[in-house]
């Protein structure tokens, strides 16, 4: 949930992202070049501007690592909702997260402690799917939370909360419009 400051504020960064995007579209002919788009239809001139929206929402949310550690509470539902909203606004599609999030699932259903190098190998994962849209502000922002909490990972019953955090932020996302 934004407060009416917060909705102004971010209202206002994505006006400067707008306007300093205009100023970067001309080659000194005069002349506008064609922006550059991602799936969401955001323009962005550089790569380095296409995961700012992102980072600005990660900073904003504020991740507790007691959600790992000690399971959920009422401000991890907020989390959830806010992250799982502004992931489907930015274009983030089920088919991009769907293999991450059925290795989640398997490594649950097994025994952590056998599947503990799987768990590992999820950040390179989610790594190659950015990779591959490496300008979608949705997966920026699904990598950014994967990375701060799967650092909290230590044992099964925090993994189970890791399990129940990521489901919450993907219910959210799908009940927000996330597409397939």
């Amino acid at each position: 949930m934004l407060l009416d400051g917060q909705n102004w504020r971010l209202e206002q960064i994505i006006n400067n992202l707008k306007y300093s995007n205009m100023n970067d579209n001309y080659y000194g002919n005069g002349k506008p070049s064609t922006p550059k788009k991602d799936n969401s239809g955001t323009n962005y001139s550089s790569k380095q501007q296409a995961g700012e929206l992102a980072r600005k929402q990660f900073e904003r949310l504020i991740y507790d690592s007691v959600w790992i550690v000690n399971g959920a509470d009422e401000k991890l539902v907020i989390y959830a909702e806010e992250a799982g909203k502004f992931m489907a606004k930015s274009g983030l599609t089920n088919s991009k997260i769907r293999s991450i999030y059925g290795e989640i699932k398997r490594i649950q259903m097994g025994e952590f402690e056998k599947e503990k190098s799987s768990f590992y190998l999820l950040k390179p994962k989610v790594a190659y799917a950015l990779g591959r849209d490496d300008k979608n502000e949705g997966l920026i922002l699904f990598k950014l939370i994967f990375d701060k909490c799967s650092a909290d990972v230590k044992d099964k019953k925090t993994y189970i909360n890791f399990c129940n955090f990521v489901e919450a932020i993907l219910a959210y996302h799908k009940a927000n419009g996330g597409k397939d």
